[in-house]
């Protein structure tokens, strides 16, 4: 372990009380999708009150990016935190919890505090950095909005991106990990995802008129059956109808039924087929029963491939930072989404987990009652602030 190694780890747990601060200040006000005005403030407030002044806010609506220069040459590394909450009525009674109706219930408060952490010691130490760390927070990560908006308003130009991290708290993981342990894959870290609500609309009327009239409710259910059987025929993937509405009471053929499903699976070949497969599925049910169609996509976003190299040299750095516990293979990968993904298309990307789980919690990801454990947050950061610093050396 390097000189630079022992300071960063020493420097990470004394601010780690720093960091439970920030986290809970950004849990009790959580914002949703691209609508973070005061999220996007108090992540500007906390780099300037680091030292960061090269600040971009409004990226993309509420996006921000912040630069730490070094004193040496070399390429540009971003670390990206997400920012948005979720719809959910906290029930955690928490003395931080939220109380405006919304909720960090997955943890982009804790992701938040880790890369302002690590901002923090890469800007003690930029005298050693090699070329810039960009810093991005990015809204809207849930639903699939907020890194194309960003893209498109040039976050990863001026400096030019070269490489990516980012990581999720692992509370969704299942046993064996224990809050602490570093989760690292070479293999894609988040599924492919399609979303998409298909609209089967008919002829309403009486319920006399049954016979002569087109329900669509009967297209709809067809179509939920070949799925499921789709979805059986498909163990390795995920394929799910989880909406269904239609009508309104037993004497009324309702005009129209609604279905909304997910497509999730990590080859993206099968992938492709699945999507085909369903959409072939829904137009077939509704051409039988004579009801029109519309298929519309809700989400769309490709699997996070993890760069081979990025993946060897953030083992290495994990190593090297804590060789008394080192990484875990995280095996199976879950069939989360992450749009951090969009990154991983355009230039070379990695991400990891860090479980966060409490002894004994029982509340997954996106529950009323979800909560983590703060203490391992200093792990995250001084991870990302260790690799910004090595992955350059030879």
């Amino acid at each position: 372990m390097s000189e630079l190694t022992k300071i960063l780890r020493e420097e990470g747990e004394a601010l780690q009380p720093e960091l439970v601060a920030w986290r809970r200040a950004f849990h009790r006000e959580p914002e949703l999708k691209m609508d973070t005005p005061r999220t996007e403030a108090r992540v500007v407030r906390y780099l300037k009150e680091i030292g960061i002044d090269e600040i971009r806010s409004g990226i993309g609506g509420h996006g921000v990016a912040a630069l730490i220069h070094g004193a040496l040459p070399g390429p540009c590394l971003a670390l990206r935190s997400d920012m948005d909450g979720l719809p959910l009525t906290e029930e955690t009674g928490l003395p931080y919890a939220s109380v405006n109706g919304a909720m960090h219930a997955c943890g982009h408060d804790f992701h938040m505090a880790a890369v302002l952490g690590a901002a923090a010691l890469i800007f003690r130490h930029r005298d050693k950095l090699r070329g810039t760390v960009k810093l991005i927070f990015q809204p809207y990560e849930e639903g699939d909005g907020g890194a194309k908006q960003m893209i498109a308003d040039g976050v990863l130009e001026d400096p030019k991106v070269d490489a990516i991290l980012g990581f999720h708290n692992g509370c969704h993981l299942n046993s064996p990990y224990r809050a602490g342990d570093v989760l690292l894959t070479p293999k894609p870290s988040s599924a492919n995802i399609f979303a998409y609500r298909a609209v089967f609309r008919g002829e309403g009327g009486h319920v006399c008129l049954s016979r002569t009239r087109v329900n669509p409710l009967y297209a709809a259910a067809a179509a939920v059956t070949r799925i499921k059987e789709l979805a059986d025929a498909h163990p390795d993937a995920i394929s799910a109808v989880t909406v269904f509405q239609g009508g309104i009471r037993n004497n009324i053929i309702p005009e129209e039924c609604v279905i909304e499903g997910s497509i999730r699976s990590f080859d993206r070949a099968e992938h492709r087929r699945l999507r085909e497969e369903t959409a072939a599925i829904l137009t077939a049910a509704a051409e039988k029963q004579g009801a029109a169609l519309t298929l519309e996509p809700t989400i769309d976003v490709m699997s996070t491939e993890n760069d081979p190299a990025l993946f060897r040299r953030f083992a290495a750095v994990t190593e090297d930072v804590y060789p008394e516990s080192g990484w875990t293979l995280l095996d199976p990968v879950s069939f989360i989404g992450e749009d951090f993904a969009r990154y991983a298309d355009l230039i070379p990307g990695f991400y990891f987990y860090l479980c966060a789980r409490p002894e004994g919690a029982t509340y997954p990801l996106h529950s009323p009652k979800f909560v983590l454990d703060e203490s391992v947050l200093h792990k995250a950061s001084v991870l990302f602030a260790s690799f910004a610093l090595k992955w350059c050396e030879d």
